[in-house]
């Protein structure tokens, strides 16, 4: 991360979780063209698109994700060979499944900011 990165991420601290997501939305994709990295890009699907879920307890969350893709959203590559992202919306972050022609996603899971996954380890046997 370059210094320019670095310092606006000191500067927004004290800002809400939202509203850190929307600075960062805007200046990684940026940052990343400049570095040449495909980990981070900014995705916008069109309106033909489709979005599904894999449960049903996810199902509430598919307008709420269609609408950030329509608008918009800052993508970061989780595995390249299978397709998958994470997306930050404003104030919730998914994982998704999603086509390189940005025609198709499939929610994989979703989390909020204050309630991130935790990372399980195993202990060595």
């Amino acid at each position: 991360m370059s210094a320019n990165v670095t310092s606006v991420v000191e500067a927004v601290r004290h800002l809400t979780p939202a509203e850190q997501r929307e600075i960062l939305a805007r200046l990684l994709p940026q940052q990343a063209a400049h570095d040449g990295s495909t980990v981070w890009m900014s995705v916008k699907f069109s309106d033909a698109a489709r979005v599904v879920a894999y449960t049903s307890e996810q199902e509430p969350l598919l307008a709420e994700l269609s609408q950030v893709l329509r608008q918009g959203v800052l993508a970061r590559l989780e595995n390249k060979e299978d397709g998958i992202y994470e997306l930050y919306g404003t104030d919730r972050t998914y994982l998704v499944v999603m086509t390189p022609a940005r025609e198709f996603a499939a929610l994989l899971s979703s989390w909020t900011p204050d309630d991130p996954p935790r990372e399980i380890t195993f202990p060595n046997e």
